[in-house]
């Protein structure tokens, strides 16, 4: 066999592969709406597999992608090409959906997805180590815990932590021997998931970066943008069904009160036009006997 046919026959799987997964990519991208491009870089497998798996019941689909097919599919799919490529770099996974794009970003976001920790993770919450039996026999483990500053006893052929202890804050580096103690002990305590970099939405790309995404700051924006437009319309007798209500509620009032300065003896001014009228005669009642005491 020639140099010639053996590379050929050789990478033909290769190139199979290829077509392959250039044709799942035109279809997923045909069939679904949006795709939003996440960093899958240094995520370990079981929490892309429940990432995969949550997504699955929302009703999209997610895929580990080969940078340069997916820019094939994208111009082939006629998706801009050429915005995505700077987002195509490093190991990429790609989410296909119908819903909502930033409404991905948001359950992603509530899904917590907890892995074990490794040396030079940065820590997500604080980790504590509860007080009890590890159920680690002593041995050279004893001076983990000693390094790290946990309180300990051998007790029952076991070391025990003597009191809950904090071992790391948010921000934290964590460090080869308390990545090797939490393994020991069982603790997943790195809250790891998909980093969205970019966002298919309207015939372009944007960046996650470049939208606000903060639910909160919205919903008070929102609820000030309803309270303006509310006062808005009171103040101008808007004739909404929103505030009518309230300015016929304030017309009323207003009525009531002229009716009663003007002395007109209409049935809801009567009890103000007596108050006012008892409470000038007693002012005037005052007034008199300041004068002639006998009165």
């Amino acid at each position: 066999m020639s140099i010639q046919k053996a590379v050929t026959v050789k990478s033909s799987p290769a190139r199979q592969r290829k077509a392959k997964q250039l044709e799942e990519y035109v279809n997923a991208l045909q069939q679904y709406r949006y795709f939003l491009i996440a960093s899958i870089t240094g995520l370990p497998a079981s929490v892309l597999k429940q990432s995969k798996s949550l997504l699955r019941q929302d009703g999209s689909l997610l895929k580990v992608v080969k940078n340069t097919v997916f820019l094939i599919a994208l111009e082939k799919a006629g998706k801009n090409p050429k915005e995505a490529e700077q987002y195509l770099k490093g190991q990429n996974a790609v989410i296909f959906t119908n819903k909502n794009p930033f409404s991905i970003i948001f359950f992603l976001d509530k899904q917590k997805i907890m892995r074990e920790a490794r040396a030079g993770d940065v820590a997500t919450n604080e980790i504590v180590l509860p007080a009890g039996n590890t159920g680690i026999p002593p041995g050279p483990m004893i001076s983990n815990f000693n390094k790290l500053g946990i309180p300990t006893r051998v007790q029952e052929g076991s070391i025990w932590i003597a009191k809950d202890t904090v071992v790391a804050r948010p921000g934290d580096v964590i460090s080869p021997e308390l990545a090797e103690l939490l393994t020991k002990l069982g603790l997943k305590p790195i809250e790891s998931k998909l980093q969205i970099k970019a966002i298919y939405l309207d015939g372009r790309i944007i960046s996650p970066k470049d939208v606000e995404l903060d639910v909160k700051l919205w919903r008070d924006r929102l609820s000030s943008a309803h309270t303006q437009a509310y006062n808005l319309a009171f103040n101008a007798a808007l004739p909404l069904p929103q505030v009518l209500p309230a300015i016929i509620g304030k017309a009323h009032m207003e009525a009531i009160a002229l009716a009663a300065q003007a002395g007109f003896p209409a049935k809801e001014a009567v009890p103000m036009i007596l108050a006012k009228a008892e409470a000038q005669a007693k002012a005037l009642y005052e007034k008199l006997k300041a004068i002639k005491p006998e009165l």
